[in-house]
């Protein structure tokens, strides 16, 4: 690896700083959670509202005892919740591409605080190769927002919806 590009060092950087039960969790997550809602569903709540009856014949009752049947479409909250829940590592995977896009144009042997070169690096110039920086801590709290992210959208779907679907 003679000399490495700006792309290259970037996704270096990153496959660095994301470990690898993060990276099977994510694609587990939206492979699961995403083709779960798109796939499953959509076909079953598209037409929660069509086949509602109302117990009165005026205009507008089945809209408002749709409303107090269910506050709060199932489907949107999933599609609220994996939205949410993907936000944080996008974050954190847009933080450490702009961290380490900085770091490349600083130059290949340079930190925040100027050059600072070791005499065999001196001779070696030219051929310095940029070291991976470390989020390890941007990390660690990208990670603690996704589990409360988690267990926050767990509660407030059993707040809203129970385990139990009413019977009408």
């Amino acid at each position: 690896m003679e000399s490495l590009d700006l792309l290259g060092f970037l996704i270096i950087t990153l496959n660095c700083n994301v470990t690898m039960v993060g990276k099977i969790w994510l694609i587990f997550m939206v492979l699961l959670r995403v083709v779960a809602v798109v796939l499953a569903g959509y076909p079953v709540y598209q037409d929660e509202q069509e086949r509602f009856v109302c117990n009165t014949l005026q205009p507008g009752c089945a809209n408002v005892c749709y409303d107090v049947f269910s506050p709060v479409s199932l489907l949107r909250f999933w599609l609220i919740q994996s939205v949410s829940v993907l936000l944080p590592d996008a974050v954190f995977s847009v933080y450490v591409l702009h961290q380490g896009a900085v770091l490349a144009a600083l130059g290949p042997c340079r930190s925040h605080g100027g050059p600072v070169l070791s005499a065999g690096e001196r001779r070696c110039a030219g051929r310095c190769q940029p070291s991976v920086p470390d989020f390890s801590c941007g990390y660690i709290a990208h990670l603690s927002l996704r589990i409360l992210l988690e267990a926050a959208f767990g509660a407030l779907h059993y707040l809203l919806f129970g385990f139990l679907v009413p019977k009408t």
